[in-house]
């Protein structure tokens, strides 16, 4: 009996060996699947999530130990654009005002609306009426330049004389004083326009119409047309000439530099500069360029233009009258 109960207790034993066995074979079956799932899960993550846990954050460098601009950097800040301002509405005598005070604001209303009637009448009448009081002023002054000039023969002297004196009479005298004069300053106006829509559309490659070119232009001019006169035409009838020098040239004259050069000198006159500064403005917002872009582009045609008309035709008549 006890043998039995010996035997039986062996059995439930292994009976118990065998479900302990199974059960640790069912365990190692579930991890196994686990570590199967984990793994495919890890291999199925999107190749720019890994590449973006593997490589680490770069830190911004701190504003202290920034590198000092070079040329590259230089060159992109002349030649960025701006950002574009809305137009705000001006009547004729904010914008005269303004081309004195706020040449920007002026030229963003032109873009957008350009107008070049009423500056542009505003020379010519400006330039109508003054024209009778420094007419004969002018003449005499061309006369006396005449006679010093040395280079020329005495007898193409006196030929050129007589044929300046003969337009202080007659009609000859009313045409010149009155007919020529706004005649001169329309071509003078479509011309320059024109040659600048050129630079900017074809030399730059930017877009404009030349409406917007000969207003800026004829607005920008008025610091000539209409301060330059207010402040030299009464120099011009007290000293009685038109050599009325507001630029380095007053240090010098004609004889002791030579004709060209006080040309040269005498081109850059304050209400020159003024215009030149002005328009460049004005040239930038029509094209959308960066201030320094546009003002250096006129002073660039500008130079070009005295050195041409200036200097290189004063050395010309100088040699062909000797």
């Amino acid at each position: 009996m006890a043998k039995k109960k010996n035997l039986d207790d062996a059995d439930d034993l292994k009976s118990h060996g065998e479900e302990k066995k199974d059960s640790q074979e069912e365990l190692d079956d579930i991890l196994g699947k686990l570590k199967e799932s984990d793994r495919k899960v890890y291999q199925e993550k999107p190749k720019d999530l890994v590449e973006k846990q593997s490589i680490p954050e770069r830190k911004s460098k701190p504003a202290e130990g920034a590198e000092p601009e070079g040329l590259d950097q230089i060159l992109q800040s002349i030649t960025e654009k701006p950002e574009e301002k809305p137009a705000e509405e001006l009547n004729f005598l904010q914008r005269v005002i303004g081309i004195f005070t706020n040449p920007e604001r002026v030229f963003q209303y032109l873009r957008v609306k350009p107008d070049y009637i009423l500056p542009l009448l505003l020379a010519v009448i400006l330039t109508t009426v003054s024209s009778p009081f420094i007419y004969d002023i002018a003449i005499n002054d061309q006369i006396a330049n005449i006679e010093k000039n040395d280079s020329i023969p005495d007898d193409r002297k006196e030929l050129i004389i007589d044929q300046i004196s003969a337009s202080q009479e007659g009609s000859r005298k009313i045409i010149y004083m009155l007919v020529v004069p706004p005649i001169s300053v329309l071509i003078l106006y479509a011309l320059i326009s024109g040659i600048f829509l050129f630079i900017g559309n074809i030399i730059l490659g930017g877009k404009a119409r030349f409406v917007q070119l000969l207003s800026i232009y004829s607005y920008s001019y008025l610091i000539v047309m209409l301060l330059g006169m207010i402040i030299k035409i009464p120099l011009i009838l007290a000293r009685q000439t038109t050599q009325i020098n507001l630029s380095p040239a007053v240090f010098f004259s004609p004889e002791q530099v030579g004709q060209a050069i006080f040309n040269f000198i005498q081109s850059f006159d304050i209400f020159n500069i003024w215009f030149i500064v002005v328009f460049g403005i004005g040239f930038a917002v029509i094209y959308a360029f960066s201030k320094p872009k546009g003002i250096i582009s006129v002073i660039i045609a500008w130079l070009l233009y005295v050195l041409i008309f200036k200097v290189w035709l004063a050395i010309a008549f100088q040699g062909l009258m000797s």
